[in-house]
């Protein structure tokens, strides 16, 4: 047997075979290993373009509750400006002694009303379900939390501060010292009366426990316009950037 495979091993170095056996193995193997780069580039190219396509709806997405958060504030400052403007009116007819008129009414009524403010948080919170790889922009990302966990969140905060004047204070005063009339308001559709009537202004004028309280619900609302304008200032670049980003990602 030994010298049978001895006689096959001279011919082929005689034929030179094994010379050409090898570069032939060698050039299969090299194609498979460059098919195998190939079919993995291809691979995680296909994933980044996946999570790139994901990235780009949860942006989309993101830029929606963000321009629904951008409205409800808008309509929150109106209303508490006016609120706001009614504390001064109430104020200032208190100080010249002013007699009950339509007017003082109206700002009776107003001061008791308030926009809730919701905040469109689906996005957000599935971000950051997802952890910190679901937007890649670094910045961007902390800025939306920032946005959220900060100046969103304050307005709740400061939202439910104002009622608790409101609860706590105010209106237990109203309630005895005033009598329900017709709505002066129209904007209030849902009510056809209101306590917006005194029922002896010159005693309300010289109480010192509403005064304080039309005061300090006065400094509060200054408070909550300056938080609802800053943050959406903020909000309006925050969403010119997240469009970019979208713009960026979609090249």
């Amino acid at each position: 047997m030994n010298p049978f495979f001895r006689r096959i091993r001279h011919q082929l170095a005689n034929d030179n075979q094994f010379l050409k056996y090898s570069r032939y193995a060698i050039g299969e193997i090299a194609l498979v290993v460059v098919g195998i780069l190939i079919a993995l580039q291809i691979n995680d190219w296909n994933e980044n373009r996946k999570t790139t396509k994901n990235e780009i709806k949860i942006l989309k997405e993101l830029k929606n509750d963000l321009e629904t958060n951008l409205n409800e504030i808008e309509e929150t400052y109106n209303t508490t400006k006016n609120r706001q403007l009614s504390t001064v009116l109430i104020l200032d007819y208190f100080q010249k002694a002013l007699p009950v008129d339509d007017s003082l009414k109206r700002a009776f009524e107003n001061i008791n009303m308030d926009g809730l403010f919701n905040i469109a948080n689906t996005t957000y919170k599935f971000i950051e379900n997802q952890g910190i790889n679901t937007l890649s922009n670094d910045s961007l990302r902390i800025r939306v939390t920032e946005m959220y966990e900060r100046h969103l969140k304050n307005i709740s905060t400061r939202e439910a501060a104002n009622w608790s004047i409101i609860n706590e204070e105010l209106l237990p005063l109203m309630n005895e010292s005033f009598i329900a009339s017709p709505t002066v308001e129209k904007v209030l559709s849902f009510s056809v009366e209101a306590i917006n009537t005194p029922k002896n202004i010159s005693l309300l004028r010289k109480d010192n426990r509403f005064k304080n309280a039309i005061i300090r619900l006065q400094n509060w609302l200054l408070v909550r316009l300056n938080w609802q304008q800053e943050a959406f200032i903020t909000l309006e670049q925050l969403i010119i950037d997240v469009q970019k980003d979208i713009d960026r990602l979609s090249n």
